[in-house]
């Protein structure tokens, strides 16, 4: 989820969350974010209170363009970015007309071992893995640029590595901590490192590396989503959770944020360290770090995905990330100006009162305040089955009821 980061995972097994839910001491000062009043009260969110415009753009569907499943959607200066199972393809902004593929799975120089990569809004850049530590780089055109190697890697079954762009040249990473190295943010440029510092993590791994210590994995997809959580439980009774699409870092105003997961605090990432800038005020649903491994926990929230533009900050949460048959999601909208949040069951999506359409359910942001989703034409076409009494819908909605299901998905943009 966030538009600016893709979390690598080189094996579906091999990541453990290790991180808390504990604000930093020293966020005493901090603006806080309340959250259990208002998750107490849930109520409906609507769009025309944080939204001026939102656009719809049909993507047109070639041979070459088909979209693969479980698609992520990313927005450049002009273009569309998106990337599925199947390929990377990207596509113009204003009319969704297809324009190229993007990177080929293969072991020539120019090939990867996926195309699940990661679009790099500063320098319009897509990264797609190479394997051991190496990534190749494509432009939005299919241009090849040249390849890139990560400074460090994860060295065990610890979690996963997030990576990002600090700047228009240089990029960053988060590692968790290790058997023998601590929770750390590393910025580079090419095979140049610029800046490494701890960050609020552990400075070693409480959790075993060793498969043997595994007794149990299993495997759900969070309520009304296609997110994955895997669910690992040791044989000493601990239990770690992780939801391998959640993102850390996120973009605006020309800053880079951070939070780690588990953590209930905003930090801004610089070239000498983090910077606390908010905290979430989770009250008696705070996650504390001495229970995060703790298999009975309950009614705690595990912060999920956040996105943010000049008017709101929107922390999407879960709760009972142990527990399937309780586990709940929902969206949260700080308002910035008001200080007020309100939040709302994730199954509701924003209410779009601007056009009386399908909900709206962003999954990426980018730096310069737009909020994208991707909806499927069989959403769209439900929408248009059950509420046949809607007709006054703009003409770029109402479009719409003729797209096929053999046609690609609706991109949202939401300012």
């Amino acid at each position: 989820m966030r538009g600016k980061v893709f979390i690598y995972l080189s094996a579906l097994f091999i990541c453990i969350f290790i991180f808390s839910c504990k604000c930093n001491k020293n966020t005493d000062d901090l603006e806080k974010i309340s959250i259990e009043n208002a998750y107490h009260k849930a109520t409906s969110i609507f769009a025309s209170d944080y939204f001026d415009d939102i656009r719809y753009v049909i993507l047109e569907t070639t041979e070459e363009s088909l979209i693969g499943n479980n698609p992520n959607v990313y927005l450049a200066k002009d273009k569309i970015i998106i990337i599925s199972d199947k390929q990377c393809s990207t596509f113009d902004k204003n009319t969704g007309k297809f324009i190229c593929n993007i990177g080929h799975i293969g072991n020539d120089p120019e090939g990867s071992i996926s195309l699940l990569g990661w679009f790099n809004e500063a320098s319009s850049q897509i990264y797609f893995p190479k394997g051991n530590r190496r990534n190749i780089i494509y432009n939005c055109d299919g241009i090849f640029i040249g390849n890139q190697s990560d400074p460090d890697f994860t060295d065990g079954f610890y979690d996963v590595d997030n990576y990002d762009y600090f700047d228009s040249e240089k990029l960053v990473m988060h590692l968790p901590e290790t058997a023998n190295k601590p929770d750390r943010i590393y910025i580079y440029k090419d095979t140049t490192v610029v800046s490494y510092f701890p960050s609020m993590g552990d400075d070693k791994s409480k959790l075993s590396a060793h498969m043997d210590n595994i007794q149990d994995i299993k495997t759900f997809n969070l309520p009304n989503t296609e997110r994955e959580v895997i669910n690992i439980t040791y044989k000493d009774g601990l239990q770690s959770g992780f939801i391998p699409s959640e993102q850390v870092f996120w973009h605006h105003d020309k800053k880079l944020y951070f939070r780690e997961l588990f953590n209930d605090t905003i930090y801004e990432v610089g070239l000498t360290g983090l910077k606390p800038v908010k905290c979430f005020d989770f009250g008696s649903l705070k996650w504390e770090r001495d229970e995060r491994y703790n298999a009975k926990n309950k009614n705690t929230i595990y912060p999920l995905d956040i996105f943010e533009n000049e008017n709101v900050l929107w922390l999407r949460f879960v709760v009972n990330l142990y527990h399937k048959e309780d586990v709940e999601v929902y969206n949260a909208i700080y308002d910035k100006k008001k200080g007020v949040t309100i939040i709302s069951p994730f199954e509701e999506g924003l209410k779009d009162d601007l056009n009386n359409f399908i909900p709206l359910q962003p999954s990426s942001s980018t730096s310069t305040s737009e909020f994208v989703q991707i909806a499927s034409v069989e959403d769209i076409k439900m929408w248009f089955d059950k509420h046949p009494e809607q007709k006054d819908y703009p003409s770029e909605i109402s479009k719409l009821r003729y797209l096929s299901e053999e046609d690609n998905p609706v991109v949202i943009i939401l300012k």
